[in-house]
């Protein structure tokens, strides 16, 4: 792919307007060398930065820029060669000039050091939003979960937080491991699909392994590391610190994204918790009998009243339903 080409596909990701196989594309392209990471990243920067320059000053960087480039090339003898510039399309191209090179004058100041910026995805309950990062790996937000996450990763490795429950499909990169942090451990992949529950709010925390392959590290003891194969699962329990490692049920596991949710002999008081983030409302029980009735029932992507209407079937309950309120009492 030639400089051109390349330089534009950048600026349309910024714009956020390529698709899922460009980003691909992108990220195959960063992760080829070296040379085209510092360049993403100063490309980004330089983004991140154009409201704050003037046009006049642009054309001073391009010009700093342009006698750079052409510095490195004749210094590229060990290195890959880059694609000769080709500064007449660029020149001839307005878009590419506005959307990448304003701002290059601050960003090629001596000493300039621009800190990491880092944006937070929040949910509330009953609802999901999808985040395709800036190296291509795209994420699920579950409800009532936090996603933080860099604008920009560093060269040695690709760090998020998350508090609450998220599926990762996570870019290729040999060269730089991806980290999700839940604050009690740490999951180290490199490529793979994987689901992560780990609420502040909940006892357990569960990793689950649905393609690839991943490292789980305890924050307590980052000498102790579980690796899990496709199909497997490791919870941690916060409350006695133990490590369980099982095989995963995939549709209880990723039931959360499409409202699906299998309760075999559970006790309401637990499935409680899942209804409450799929739908928005809080269960509010009569007295512990009732909170510790055993239900058997199977809902997709059903209403909340179908739902409500089940499980009282199947426990010989009752409800009544006073705005996101439920409250439920055996008949």
């Amino acid at each position: 792919m030639e400089e051109q080409e390349i330089y534009l596909l950048i600026t349309r990701y910024l714009q956020k307007e390529t698709t899922t196989e460009e980003n691909e594309i992108l990220a195959d392209w960063i992760t080829d060398s070296v040379d085209n990471e510092q360049t993403f990243e100063e490309i980004k920067l330089t983004w991140q930065h154009t409201e704050q320059i003037k046009l006049e000053e642009s054309t001073i960087a391009l010009a700093r820029l342009k006698n750079r480039i052409n510095h490195q090339q004749d210094n590229k003898a060990k290195t890959k060669k880059l694609v000769p510039f080709k500064w007449n399309a660029v020149a001839a191209s307005v878009a590419i000039i506005g959307l990448f090179l304003v701002g290059l004058f601050y960003l090629l100041k001596p000493n300039d050091s621009v800190p990491t910026t880092y944006s937070v995805l929040k949910t509330r309950a009953g609802e999901i939003k999808t985040i395709t990062l800036i190296d291509g790996t795209k994420v699920s937000v579950g409800p009532k979960s936090v996603l933080r996450y860099p604008s920009v990763f560093n060269n040695s490795e690709r760090n998020v937080s998350l508090d609450g429950e998220a599926y990762f499909e996570v870019s290729k990169n040999p060269h730089k491991p991806f980290k999700v942090n839940t604050g009690d451990l740490t999951v180290n992949v490199l490529g793979t699909h994987f689901n992560v529950n780990a609420s502040r709010n909940q006892i357990l925390t569960t990793v689950s392994l649905l393609e690839g392959k991943v490292e789980v590290n305890l924050n307590s003891d980052k000498d102790d590391a579980y690796v899990l194969k496709p199909g497997q699962e490791l919870t941690f329990n916060r409350a006695n610190q133990r490590v369980f490692q099982r095989n995963l049920d995939s549709l209880n596991t990723l039931g959360w994204m499409t409202r699906t949710l299998n309760l075999s002999n559970d006790k309401l008081s637990d499935a409680a918790v899942k209804i409450e983030n799929m739908y928005g409302v809080k269960l509010i029980f009569a007295d512990q009998p009732t909170a510790d009735t055993r239900i058997y029932a199977q809902f997709n992507g059903d209403s909340i009243e179908d739902v409500l209407t089940i499980i009282c079937a199947s426990g010989n309950l009752e409800y009544k339903k006073q705005g996101n309120k439920i409250y439920l009492n055996a008949k």
